[in-house]
């Protein structure tokens, strides 16, 4: 065999290393993420009436690929995005591919015409998971907050007024 294929025939076998040696520390196709959407969502309420008890739903999945916390909290604002009340907040932990379901009541004690439910998550996230200790970096895009919202209208009763002749 010639020197010169033998350096030609090493040169490409060292390439070939490198190349998979560099394919190696690239994450395939990982896509962190969370997913927050409203159970039954065509059956939420669209309008309601004051001091009358109404409940939702509320789905958190973990698709990060690690351990988060999650903080979330639920208020009502009218039309002028101006806070009316908080419903709830709380934080819970989630590993990866796991879900939780919070279930939540409200109740409009003033009047408001037409409100919006909002749902706010943010996340924490625990730990390092193994796709990021190769060659990961961070995008610039990722959010730490995300949330949903869904909208009522406060239905007024008629009233009849009755006054003397």
């Amino acid at each position: 065999m010639n020197v010169k294929m033998k350096y030609i025939l090493i040169a490409g076998v060292v390439i070939v290393l490198a190349f998979l040696g560099v394919l190696y520390f690239i994450p395939l196709g990982i896509e962190p993420l969370t997913e927050l959407y409203l159970e039954n969502h065509t059956s939420l309420p669209v309008n309601v009436y004051l001091n009358k008890t109404y409940n939702f739903s509320f789905t958190t999945h973990n698709l990060e690929y690690q351990k988060v916390e999650y903080g979330y909290s639920i208020k009502s604002f009218d039309v002028n995005d101006i806070l009316l009340f908080k419903i709830d907040e709380g934080k819970f932990i989630l590993f990866n591919n796991e879900s939780k379901t919070i279930n939540e009541d409200y109740i409009f004690n003033e009047p408001f015409n037409r409100a919006k439910l909002q749902v706010k998550i943010t996340k924490n996230l625990i730990g390092t998971p193994e796709f990021k200790r190769r060659l990961w970096w961070p995008d610039p895009n990722y959010p730490t907050e995300i949330d949903i919202h869904f909208w009522v209208d406060e239905i007024v009763q008629t009233k009849i007024i009755i006054t003397p002749d």
